[in-house]
Order: C-alpha cells, then structure tokens, then sequence
C-alpha cells in the first residue's frame, strides 16, 4: 500500500469527489488493501485489473463455504441475498439464470419496442419541458414504467416498490452497513418478500399476460425456479430492471446540459445513438462498485492473493482509467469502446443489458426531435449516500424544445 494514499470506504469522503480519489488508487495504489467490518479487502482500480478478475471463470460471489454474509444472519435480508441470481455461485446460478433469462436475450429483446416506445413517448408528453425535475420526471419513470409493465404489476404499488429499494440496495456491501442500515435493509428485504410472494400467489390462481405469470406456470418444474428462488429473481428483476437505465438516463441529461455540444452532435448524427449509449453507461457507471472472492492464488503488481481473497471491483476507476480512454473524465458521444463494466462482466454479465440498452435508445431517438438543448437549473448535484450505487437524487432542468 501507498502511505500516500487514503481511502476508507466507511467515511463520507468516499462519497464525495470520487474520481479524484480513484486517480490516486489507479497511480499510487492499483492494489490497495483496507480493513472493513473487520475484514481485508483488496482494492483494484485500473482497467487491466479489473478485466482480468470480472472476466476469470474461477472467482466467486461468496467466500468459500457460506452463501450468505453473516451480517444479515438468517433474517429476511439473508433469504433474499441467497435467492439473488447475481449473488449465486454456479451450478446453482446456471440453472436460475437459465429459467428467467429467455425474455432478456438479444434475440428476443426486440418484442418490447412497441411497448418501451409508447412508454418513452408518454413521459416525455407529461413532462413539463420548461421546469421538470428529470431524474423524478422521466429517469425514474421510463424503466420503473417498462419493467412493471413487463412483470404486471399495479401502477399504484410503483412508489412503494421504489421507496423499499433505496434501502434495499444498501444489501449488497453489508461491510460498510452500520446496524441502522442493517435493519433498514432487513425491513426492506421483508416486505419485498411479502409483497412477491402474495403475487406469486395471485398468479397461479389467476394467469395474467406477464412475466409472472409465466415464470409461475413453470415453477418447480424442471426448467423453473422454486417459491424462494422466484421471489429472489422478480426481487432481482425489479431492481435491475431500473436502477442502471435510472442512474444512465439521469447522468445523460447532465451530461448534455454541461457538455452541450455532444448533444448537439447527436442532434445533428442520430446514427451515433447506439454507441453514445455505451459512452454514457462507461461515464456515469451506475454501480460503481463490484465483489469478487478470487478463485485460485493470482499475482498483481507482484503480490499474490491466494483463493479466497475478497477483493472490490471498483468499476467506476476502471471505466475513467486514462490507461484505456483518452480524456475519460469527458463524454465523447464517437468514442469506440470495446469494454466497459457497467454491466458487469463474465457470467454475472447483467441479465437487462439488451433491455437497458433499448429503453435508452428509444429515449434517446426521441429526445433529439423534441428537446433542442438541456439547460440546468442548479448549482450543484447531490448523490445518493451510496458507494456502490450513487445515482443522482434531483436534477432540476429546462428542456429547450424543437419549435
């Protein structure tokens, strides 16, 4: 470890001016180690880093012989954490993934266009362009609108559902989570497993066209999920399904408004669309943070961490890492990527990605017709109080329109 580096994970500088302090890691201390909750934890930064371990087929979710942290003992923020796919360890998660993932290829993604495209259209209608909050406006609304349409649930449960999130997704770093937050998180964890249970219910009494639906009518069958394991992945879907494309959707609006001219090039070149999306995604990183046990003893930057070694996956260095983009600190709307971590990587490889990627795609192709400029109407944003998922709260703004 660099003496000259300082970054503890637990204090609310690591929420503050990341990217400075991630500069530091990547050139000072591309290793870094550091006690949380108790615990050694190896920190990497640069790209290279970060690829070879997300991408290497040994390492695992959880350490070796314990599928839950025992911060959560067996409440209920365990039995979620057990039953998430992206918290299992093969061959429990090839099964499990392997049962929900149909809808989600590439192949089939496109079936949703019509209904992302109406969805997308709506919002933008009830949003008032002159003075309109767009995380709460329309990033929050477009994919929390699209998955609860995908998987049938009510409109009037969305805020709800929203609300228990925030806590919950406090789950997934439960070093860093002091005993209020545990029990937010325990709390938030129970009424998701109430509120997918009683669904799950509904559904084999009362078949609706939806993914539940569909997900239920195989349950316990050889290609299905049993009761615990789909409540795990409607829990699963239901988060993923909105927190990245949110976090990207709302980081794209500052984006525009504080580098104008990319906009305008798209504006100008719709054709760039696709690859401005990846652009965003690597920019922002909605999870900026991601856990990996190594698989078998590896040597980086000359030290060798033998198996089982807990090591964060800081994606958000990794994707401003000079070392593989050039002015990364800017959004460059032409810029070729040829990896990213913002979906992850390897077999965890984010099950919504192609889902994402059209939500904003049609965003995108519509925004350009309608919204000429983006102009802020704030000094300054604020970030969720999260390491791992630290989205923009509010984003006050007017939308220029096309007249």
């Amino acid at each position: 470890m660099n003496a000259s580096v300082i970054f503890d994970p637990l204090t609310p500088g690591a929420y503050t001016d990341r990217q400075r302090v991630f500069e530091s890691l990547r050139n000072d201390a591309p290793l870094y180690q550091v006690e949380v909750g108790g615990q050694q934890i190896r920190l990497l930064s640069r790209h290279a880093d970060v690829a070879r371990i997300i991408n290497d087929p040994t390492t695992m979710m959880n350490p070796p012989g314990q599928d839950t942290p025992p911060t959560y003992g067996r409440g209920p923020a365990a039995v979620l954490w057990r039953n998430a796919i992206s918290m299992m360890d093969p061959p429990r998660h090839t099964c499990s993934r392997r049962a929900i993932s149909r809808p989600f290829t590439n192949r089939n993604i496109d079936q949703f266009r019509e209904l992302i495209d109406d969805i997308v259209a709506v919002v933008l209608a009830e949003t008032d362009f002159e003075n309109t909050d767009v995380v709460h406006d329309v990033g929050l609304k477009i994919p929390m609108r699209v998955i609860c349409r995908l998987l049938g649930i009510p409109t009037a449960d969305w805020p709800q559902l929203q609300s228990w999130t925030k806590d919950f997704l406090h789950i997934f770093l439960p070093e860093t989570a002091s005993p209020e937050i545990v029990e937010r998180t325990q709390q938030a964890s129970r009424n998701f497993i109430n509120y997918f249970a009683e669904m799950i219910d509904q559904r084999l009494e009362n078949p609706c066209d939806d993914l539940t639906s569909e997900f239920t009518a195989a349950m316990n069958s050889a290609d299905g999920l049993n009761k615990a394991g789909l409540i795990g992945a409607l829990r699963g879907l239901l988060t993923a399904g909105f927190e990245t494309t949110a976090a990207t959707i709302s980081a794209g609006f500052y984006a525009f408004a504080t580098q104008p001219e990319q906009y305008q090039r798209l504006r100008e070149q719709p054709e760039l669309i696709s690859g401005a999306i990846e652009e965003l995604l690597r920019w922002e990183t909605p999870v900026q943070v991601i856990i990996r046990y190594i698989g078998k003893d590896t040597i980086l930057h000359g030290t060798v961490l033998p198996a089982g070694t807990q090591v964060w996956l800081l994606t958000g260095a990794a994707n401003h890492d000079p070392r593989k983009y050039d002015q990364p600190s800017r959004v460059d709307v032409s810029r070729e990527i040829s990896e990213h971590f913002s979906f992850g990587g390897g077999r965890h490889f984010c099950l919504g990605a192609y889902l994402a990627r059209l939500e904003l795609k049609i965003l995108l192709q519509q925004l350009v017709k309608q919204c000429k400029s983006v102009e802020l109407r704030c000094d300054n944003i604020k970030r969720r109080e999260n390491l791992q998922f630290p989205s923009i709260e509010s984003l006050p703004a007017v939308l220029h329109r096309v007249y």
